[in-house]
C-alpha cells in the first residue's frame, strides 16, 4: 500500500511533495477497525492523531451524568486527536467507527518535526483547528437559538449534503444512524427525535429505507443546510 499516495488525499499534508510524503509515511503505522470500536476516548492522555483513509467515524462529548452530544461526522481526509497530540493535555472528545475503518496513526515527536520544518503543514494545521473551533461554535449556537425541528432538518440536510445519493425518490443520507446517535447530534432525546421523523413522515416529507433516512421533500424541511 503507497501510504505516501494516502498521506496526500489529508488536508493536512496535501501541499507536500512525494517525497516529503514518502519520508513521512515511513514513520507511521496503518491500523484497521471495525465498526463501532473507539479510537480514541475522552479524558484519557494521547501522543498520536490519525488520518481518516477509509470510512466514516463520530465524534462525541460526554457529560459526568452520562449525556452525549455528537459534535461531527469524520470521512477519509480527515484528521482527529491533534488538540491532546500538540499540548500533551486529555482528550477532548471520544472518537468510535461507524463503520469498518483504515487510519495512519502519527505519533507526537514525527509531526511536531514535520511541522518545524514544513510551515505550511503549520499553516493547514491551524486551518483545520480554526475550522473544528467554528463547527463547536455552530453546534452551540444552534443548541442555544434553535427550537428540535429546526436543529434536526438543519441536521439532515447537513448529513444529506456531506453523504447524500440523489436519486428519482429524492436524497438518500448514506450513513446509518440510530435514532440516538441522531438525538445526540441535534441535542435531544430519542423519543422527541422518534416523534419528529414520524411526523414528518406522515407528511411524506422523510422515509426510513431499510434503516437509512431518505429525504423526499427536503426543501420542506425546517432549518438551513451548511455548505462547506
Amino acid at each position: 500500500m503507497d501510504k505516501a499516495k494516502l498521506l496526500s488525499g489529508s488536508s493536512l499534508f496535501c501541499d507536500l511533495s512525494y517525497a516529503e510524503l514518502t519520508e513521512l509515511a515511513t514513520q507511521t503505522e496503518l491500523r484497521s477497525l471495525r465498526a463501532k470500536q473507539m479510537v480514541v476516548v475522552q479524558g484519557s492522555v494521547g501522543d498520536e492523531m490519525f488520518a481518516v483513509l477509509h470510512g466514516r467515524l463520530k465524534v462525541v462529548r460526554s457529560s459526568d451524568e452520562g449525556k452525549e452530544a455528537t459534535i461531527c461526522i469524520l470521512e477519509a481526509g480527515e484528521m482527529f486527536g491533534e488538540i491532546a497530540m500538540l499540548d500533551g493535555g486529555l482528550r477532548t472528545a471520544t472518537v468510535e467507527t461507524l463503520e469498518p475503518c483504515e487510519l495512519l496513526v502519527l505519533r507526537r515527536d514525527v509531526v511536531m518535526q514535520h511541522l518545524e520544518r514544513h510551515p505550511k503543514v503549520m499553516h493547514q494545521m491551524i486551518a483545520a483547528l480554526c475550522q473544528r473551533l467554528r463547527n463547536v461554535d455552530d453546534f452551540l449556537q444552534d443548541t442555544l437559538f434553535l427550537n428540535l425541528p429546526q436543529r434536526l432538518g438543519k441536521t439532515l440536510k447537513q448529513l444529506a449534503n456531506q453523504h447524500g445519493i440523489n436519486d428519482e425518490n429524492g436524497v438518500l443520507i448514506d450513513l446509518k444512524l440510530t435514532q440516538q446517535e441522531l438525538a445526540n447530534m441535534v441535542g435531544s432525546s430519542r423519543e422527541s427525535v422518534n416523534k419528529q421523523l414520524s411526523a414528518w413522515m406522515e407528511y411524506g416529507w422523510v422515509q426510513m429505507d431499510m434503516g437509512f433516512i431518505r429525504l423526499v421533500q427536503m426543501d420542506q424541511l425546517p432549518g438551513h443546510p451548511y455548505f462547506h
